[in-house]
């Protein structure tokens, strides 16, 4: 068990844990089991999973006892899986990163560090030269950051309302109430950004994206939301979708793929010509950025449509020649 990457923990795996545990504190009925399988699994796992998990023959995975009730697990004790090193050294580099004191509290890292004290890191954060990001990222150690971001995560867990208070990109001082629908990081500019719909009359009124940099402060009134968001996020979406032709000169097909993965997109690759088309899906307040992320790729992209942003494209590209020149 030296690969991280073993096959103990891909998604079969994963979804026969969960029904062992489920099945092992009681019998569990079928409905459940497909209900897992549903939750955590791929759209045909049903058909092909699911049957060798309650099998009992010699193709199924035998670890499961039928009975009229239900299903029961044969093991005496739930699952347990182990980490191997190579894992416990993955952890421990996550653990000296910046960003992860957002996620778990000083106790807890503490606790981890503690427990691979004797482990050595799989790699060091600060060896990794970052290129073609921007050089001034959320401050990650500023305590009301932190604060606000933990606030944000709780309501979008809870799905609790927020009055917020920031600043606008004009430094004007603004409050919104707003219905926190995710957290969004960008890796080119090293930010996070709360996406959400904002909150007028009591009621939905558009979709938003704000720099958590720019918040102030945030307070959690008791009140809680049911909002469907894809409608307001389907309203804020272009038309077209962005589409462009990907070539894997240095390292063009990492650089993409790793740069655009915040973004809602549709890829396909070419084996014989060894390209890839990608249709990237956005909004308004997404274009600049992007106009600005795309340049960045150089001769490793190509744009192919729509003709509005092409324009937009090719006027920046001249742009700079200009500057260049």
């Amino acid at each position: 068990m030296n690969n991280m990457y073993n096959e103990i923990y891909g998604l079969y795996y994963f979804m026969l844990e969960k029904i062992l545990s489920e099945a092992g504190e009681a019998e569990t009925t079928l409905r459940n089991i497909n209900n897992i399988v549903s939750q955590y699994g791929f759209s045909e796992s049903n058909l092909y999973f699911t049957p060798d998990a309650i099998s009992r023959s010699g193709t199924g995975y035998n670890l499961l006892k039928a009975s009229d009730s239900g299903y029961s697990s044969i093991l005496k004790s739930s699952p347990v899986k182990y980490l191997t090193n190579l894992q416990k050294g993955f952890l421990k580099s996550i653990l000296s990163d910046k960003k992860i004191c957002l996620f778990l509290d000083d106790n807890m890292i503490k606790e981890l560090n503690d427990a691979l004290a004797d482990i050595p890191p799989l790699f060091n954060v600060d060896d990794i030269l970052h290129r073609e990001t921007a050089a001034d990222s959320d401050n990650y150690s500023d305590p009301n950051y932190i604060g606000n971001f933990k606030k944000i995560l709780s309501a979008i867990k809870q799905k609790k309302a927020l009055i917020i208070v920031f600043n606008n990109s004009r430094g004007e001082r603004k409050t919104m109430k707003l219905m926190p629908y995710k957290l969004e990081y960008g890796i080119r500019d090293d930010k996070f950004r709360l996406c959400g719909v904002s909150i007028y009359n009591e009621r939905g009124n558009g979709y938003v994206k704000l720099n958590l940099a720019r918040i102030l402060s945030i307070t959690m009134p008791n009140q809680s939301y049911n909002e469907n968001f894809e409608g307001f996020i389907a309203a804020k979406r272009k038309s077209e979708p962005i589409e462009i032709e990907v070539y894997d000169f240095r390292n063009g097909f990492e650089r993409v793929f790793i740069g655009l993965s915040n973004y809602e997109r549709i890829s396909s690759f070419n084996e014989e010509t060894g390209k890839c088309t990608i249709k990237l899906y956005y909004s308004d307040d997404d274009e600049q950025e992007l106009l600005i992320q795309l340049l960045s790729y150089g001769p490793a992209i190509k744009i192919l449509g729509p003709k509005e942003f092409k324009a937009k494209f090719i006027l920046r590209v001249r742009k700079q020649y200009e500057i260049l020149k």
